[in-house]
């Protein structure tokens, strides 16, 4: 029987426990008892942490999923690519300015070894926010009147979630949701890159930020990196960045359902003169 070692209370009734091996979602009914009390040790451990944070990631997403949203999930598509672009544009220009407001709060407050961390992250991010915005030219779409016009409702409320935590008593959050982030980007393989691929006309090259947040580009990297050094954290900036990955995968994971259709999507690329 696996032993955990830590547990933290995500939400209401939603709890995870981690142990170096693996983790354990909770989701209570109102007469469930907690599986025990919130517990964290002083010294984190890698192995751990990674359980905890994966934990919460998977506590985010939608418990269930109909055939037909795994269908369209799944069924490579040049349009929703083209719109990925769009919502990915938001989220990474927003990165590194994000961080850089969390370091200087967390410098003031003597957290100087995160502060560092959050610099080298928004230094890792910058012009990534660029590649959206080429990939889209390359596409023959002027970029930013294409994302400026589409309502990117999900994308934008990422970006107000981010600042809040860098804005909030806890700023260390942002670590929480640069994870969320970069985790779910590692679903992104190299046969969904090249399946993408296969639909855009030759010579084009339009999946360089695509390949960038995908588990052949760096976030596989950032996410290890993540991990090892939010494990070296107090108890208390551990549950706090838990939960903000929590809450970040939950707000992301409306934006399956802001997709317009593929209809409405052609028809506002009509508006632009683009030609498949």
């Amino acid at each position: 029987m696996t032993k955990f070692s830590e547990t933290i209370q995500l939400a209401p009734g939603i709890y995870v426990q981690a142990s170096p091996q693996n983790f354990r979602l909770h989701r209570l009914l109102p007469w469930d008892n907690a599986p025990g009390p919130e517990t964290l040790a002083e010294l984190g451990e890698t192995t751990v942490t990674r359980q905890l944070m994966a934990g919460a990631f998977y506590a985010g997403l939608p418990p269930r999923w109909s055939d037909v949203e795994i269908t369209e999930q799944l069924v490579p598509s040049l349009l929703r690519h083209i719109y990925g672009l769009a919502t990915s544009y938001p989220t990474t220009h927003a990165t590194p300015p994000t961080m850089r407001r969390a370091a200087e709060r967390l410098m003031a407050a003597g957290k100087q070894a995160a502060a560092t961390h959050c610099l080298q992250v928004a230094e890792e991010e910058s012009g990534h926010d660029t590649l959206a915005l080429l990939d889209l030219e390359a596409l023959g779409l002027p970029a930013q009147d294409f994302v400026a016009r589409l309502q990117l409702k999900t994308s934008l409320a990422l970006v107000e979630l981010f600042a809040g935590y860098a804005d909030s008593e806890q700023p260390i959050a942002v670590l929480g949701y640069a994870y969320a982030l970069e985790r779910a980007a590692l679903f992104v393989t190299e046969a969904s890159i090249n399946a993408i691929e296969q639909l855009i006309p030759i010579g084009i090259n339009a999946t360089r930020c695509l390949r960038v947040h995908s588990s052949v580009g760096s976030d596989a990297g950032h996410v290890a990196e993540s991990i090892a050094f939010i494990a070296t954290l107090p108890p208390q900036d551990r549950a706090t960045i838990v939960r903000a990955v929590y809450q970040t995968i939950c707000l992301q994971n409306t934006s399956a359902s802001d997709y317009p259709g593929d209809e409405a999507m052609q028809s506002l690329l009509d508006e632009f003169g683009w030609a498949s």
